[in-house]
C-alpha cells in the first residue's frame, strides 16, 4: 500500500506519532499506577525499549528519504538489484585485441625504491604479498590545496621495481569515507580477484580527499577552492612523480560512487588528455550541491557534461551503473545518454530494482573492472 511506502512521509509521520504517544504513556500514564507488583516496571521497561527502537526507526526513515538508500520494502529485504539491463551510446566498444605494454620510464630512486620516499614514511611492509594501503598528504602548488590521500600499491609493486603500472583515480561519495573503498567495498580484493582471473592488470589506486571539513566541493574550481585543478594538476603530477605509472592516457582511469561518480566522469570528460576511461557508480552529470553549499564557478555550463560531450565529443569511455529505483541517477543517465555520440563511448547499466546504497555498487565492482580490462589495452591482463 502506497501510504506505508518505506521512503514516504506518511510512514515517518506514523512512526513519529506512535513514538510520542509511547513517551507520554511511559512518562505520564504508567507512573500513576500505584498497584504493587512487578508488572508495571516490566511495562515501563518495555515501553522505554520500544521508544528507543522507534526513535532509531524514525531517524533511519528520514535519512533514507534524504539519501534513497532503500527505495521500497522489497529493496530493503533484497540482497541485490536483480537483472541488469545494458544499453550503449556513442561509438561501439571494441574488445582489446592487443595488450599495451607500459614501458619503464626514467624513474627516480624514490620511485624504484618506495622505502626511500618520505611521503610513505615507515608504512611500507616489504613482506606484504597482498598489496597494501598507505596514507599520506598530497600538496598542491597549482591549486594551493594540500589534502589527505589514500594509495593502494598492488602485490608486485615493491618486488618489481622496474615495472610500470596503470592507475585508477578513485573518489568517494559525499558525505563519504575512504573506508568505503578500503573496507566496505574492499576494492583491493576485487582487483586481486580480477588479476587472478586474468581479466585485469595489477593497478595502483589513488583516492584523494576532495571534501575538506566535510564540505561538498563537487570537485569543481570555485570560490571555495580549485578542486578540479588540485586533482587534474597537483594530484596527477604527484602520482607521476612518486609512483611508477605511465603517462599514456589509456593507463589512466577514474572511478567513483554517488558524488564521486560525478567527479569520476567529470574529470575524464573534461580532461581526456589525462584519463581515457571512467567508472561511474550511481552518480550524475551536472553538479548536485548539498543544500546551502552551492559554490560559484566561473563557467557553470562547463560542468554540464551533457553539453560538453555533445559539443566536444571527447574520445573517452564511460561505464555507468545505477539501481533501477535510484530515481536521481536513472534520470541523470537517461538524459546524458541522449547527448553522447562517437567517438565518446557510454555503457549504461541499470538493475531491475535497487536504491542508492553501497551494497549494490560493491556488487558491480567486478563487472566494471572486467569492462576496464576488456576495453582498455593498458588495463588488459598481460598474458602469462
Amino acid at each position: 500500500m502506497a501510504f506505508f511506502e518505506l521512503n514516504g512521509w506518511p510512514l515517518l509521520i506514523t512512526v513519529t506519532a506512535v513514538t510520542v504517544l509511547l513517551v507520554v504513556v511511559t512518562v505520564v500514564v504508567l507512573p500513576r499506577n500505584r498497584r504493587p507488583g512487578l508488572l508495571k516496571y516490566v511495562l515501563q521497561f518495555a515501553c522505554l525499549a520500544l521508544v528507543c527502537v522507534l526513535v532509531l526507526a524514525a531517524c533511519f526513515l528520514k535519512m533514507n528519504m534524504d539519501n534513497q538508500w532503500y527505495s521500497s520494502w522489497g529493496d530493503l529485504l533484497s540482497d541485490g538489484g536483480g537483472a541488469v539491463t545494458t544499453t550503449n551510446a556513442g561509438a561501439a566498444f571494441a574488445a582489446v585485441t592487443a595488450v599495451k605494454e607500459l614501458p619503464r620510464a626514467q624513474y627516480t630512486a624514490a620511485q624504484t625504491d618506495p622505502a626511500r620516499n618520505a611521503a610513505f614514511g615507515s608504512q611500507l611492509d616489504s613482506n606484504s604479498t597482498s598489496g597494501q594501503w598507505v596514507y599520506l598528504k598530497i600538496p598542491g602548488s597549482q591549486s594551493g590545496i594540500t589534502q589527505d590521500a589514500t594509495v593502494w600499491l598492488p602485490p608486485s609493486y615493491l618486488k618489481e621495481p622496474e615495472r610500470t603500472y596503470p592507475v585508477i583515480t578513485a573518489f568517494t561519495g559525499f558525505p563519504g569515507d575512504v573506508r568505503t573503498y578500503t573496507q566496505a567495498m574492499d576494492i583491493a580484493q576485487h582487483i586481486r580477484e580480477n588479476v587472478a582471473d586474468s581479466t585485469l592488470r595489477e593497478s595502483i589506486v589513488v583516492i584523494p580527499d576532495v571534501y575538506p571539513g566535510n564540505n561538498d566541493t563537487e570537485c569543481v574550481d570555485s570560490n571555495h577552492g580549485k578542486w578540479e585543478t588540485y586533482v587534474s594538476s597537483d594530484v596527477v603530477s604527484w602520482i607521476r612523480g612518486n609512483l611508477r605509472v605511465s603517462t599514456d592516457r589509456d593507463a589512466w582511469a577514474t572511478l567513483g560512487y554517488s558524488a564521486g561518480g560525478w567527479c569520476s566522469s567529470m574529470f575524464t570528460v573534461r580532461h581526456p588528455e589525462i584519463w581515457a576511461s571512467s567508472v561511474n557508480l550511481a552518480g550524475y552529470f551536472t553538479p548536485m550541491y548539498t543544500k546551502g553549499e552551492v559554490w560559484k564557478t566561473a563557467d557553470p555550463a562547463a560542468y554540464d557534461l551533457g553539453k560538453v560531450v555533445a559539443r566536444e565529443k571527447p574520445d573517452v569511455s564511460i561505464w555507468f551503473f545505477t539501481g533501477g529505483e535510484d530515481s536521481i541517477s536513472v534520470k541523470a543517465i537517461r538524459a546524458f545518454e541522449r547527448t553522447v555520440s562517437a567517438p565518446t563511448r557510454l555503457s549504461s547499466n541499470v538493475s531491475q530494482t535497487g536504491g542508492h546504497r553501497v551494497a549494490l555498487w560493491e556488487a558491480q565492482l567486478d563487472p566494471s573492472l572486467e569492462w576496464l580490462g576488456r576495453t582498455s589495452p593498458a588495463f588488459a591482463a598481460i598474458p602469462a
